[in-house]
């Protein structure tokens, strides 16, 4: 997904949309809304939503640089 693609995206994510941004399946992406620390707002029993600033924030905290030895 390009950063126009992204930025054209609603303010609040469905999980098909998240998928689509990091690029993972169905059962990857589920895995990770139920995570204690991932950033959902649950509108209902059903609904998930994922705000699209939160997911960035994420994503930040979560990436990980690793040296070369």
């Amino acid at each position: 997904m390009t950063e126009k693609e992204f930025e054209n995206l609603p303010m609040l994510l469905t999980v098909t949309d998240m998928r689509k941004v990091l690029n993972i399946g169905k059962n990857a992406a589920y895995e990770l809304v139920y995570q204690k620390n991932f950033p959902v707002l649950r509108l209902g029993e059903r609904k998930i939503r994922i705000p699209k600033d939160k997911l960035l924030d994420w994503i930040k905290v979560n990436t990980k640089y690793y040296q070369c030895v």
